[in-house]
């Protein structure tokens, strides 16, 4: 087992994370029938400030010879989807990471750049309706499991040779176990609905002297219409995320949890083609040691059935 080292270890986490809006196909309003979807959506999130705890850190609380600077991470993440039948489905999805990181060692920049596939997942869906007679509602739950699988490399190093963080590769290395449940209300009124999702991530082993934090997390949303084109959406989105650990892992400066706010909008092009766009603004932010953290992160993405 090789141990990750660097000439001036950082005092802090690089960090790298996602958007966590959900653009789950049933969020938006579509009935998970049988047939194929596919989503590609674009994320950018750039953690830029550096925390510790709750409050962020001022200038003179860093040592500004060794200090991390900024992660900026862009991804592309294609979903495919087969619906067997209106209760049944799986669905696969492959992201492509785009990032960059900088911090200085010693006063002297050392930054990392690659763009490279991430961790692919693979899960199976089952769903069930209800129809509320008396108001003309109907509800439907579903739960989703799958698998995180671990073919994003974990080993990118820059032109120097130094590996990056383990928590900035674009792949964890581990298989995990990935599990959601959600439950979703239409109104009598047909054009409004809301929705609440909790979801879980959680490493089944530890590779190469790391295991990631356990994700647990919970989106509440609502959706209407404004017309037969536009559809505003609003969701509050929640995660917690343990310790990671392993002898490549970062304890001390991993983990933490987020409560944020993201307002977004829905346009349906023609048919069953429809693209998005939401802007996420953190209200609440904790982190454990001090990490570099996002003031905000958006995604756009498009949707269609065929």
């Amino acid at each position: 087992m090789q141990v990750i080292s660097f000439s001036n270890p950082a005092l802090a986490s690089c960090g790298a994370s996602f958007c966590l809006v959900n653009t789950d196909w049933a969020v938006q309003g579509a009935w998970l029938d049988h047939g194929n979807r596919f989503d590609l959506r674009y994320e950018q999130v750039r953690q830029d400030h550096l925390m510790s705890g709750s409050r962020k850190l001022a200038a003179n609380e860093v040592d500004q010879r060794n200090r991390e600077i900024e992660t900026i991470s862009r991804r592309w993440l294609l979903n495919v989807d087969h619906g067997i039948n209106e209760n049944w489905g799986i669905s696969a999805s492959v992201p492509f990471i785009d990032r960059r990181h900088l911090h200085t060692e010693s006063g002297a920049p050392v930054t990392w750049n690659f763009r490279q596939i991430g961790d692919a997942k693979i899960s199976a869906r089952y769903q069930t309706a209800l129809q509320d007679a008396a108001t003309g509602g109907a509800s439907v739950f579903g739960s989703n499991i799958g698998l995180k699988l671990a073919t994003g490399k974990t080993d990118i190093a820059n032109n120097t040779g130094t590996k990056a963080e383990r928590s900035l590769q674009p792949g964890s290395g581990t298989t995990d176990l990935v599990a959601s449940a959600y439950y979703r209300r239409v109104l009598p009124d047909l054009t409004s609905s809301w929705f609440i999702q909790a979801n879980v991530e959680a490493p089944l082993s530890e590779k190469d002297g790391y295991k990631p934090g356990k994700k647990f997390g919970v989106d509440v949303g609502v959706r209407t219409e404004w017309n037969s084109n536009f559809s505003p959406m609003l969701q509050l989105n929640f995660q917690s995320r343990e310790r990671d650990s392993g002898l490549n892992a970062e304890p001390e400066n991993s983990g933490g949890d987020s409560l944020s706010i993201s307002p977004g909008l829905g346009y349906k092009l023609a048919g069953q083609v429809n693209v998005y766009g939401f802007l996420q603004i953190p209200l609440r932010q904790r982190v454990n040691g001090e990490q570099l953290s996002p003031k905000w992160a958006a995604t756009i993405g498009i949707q269609s059935k065929f």
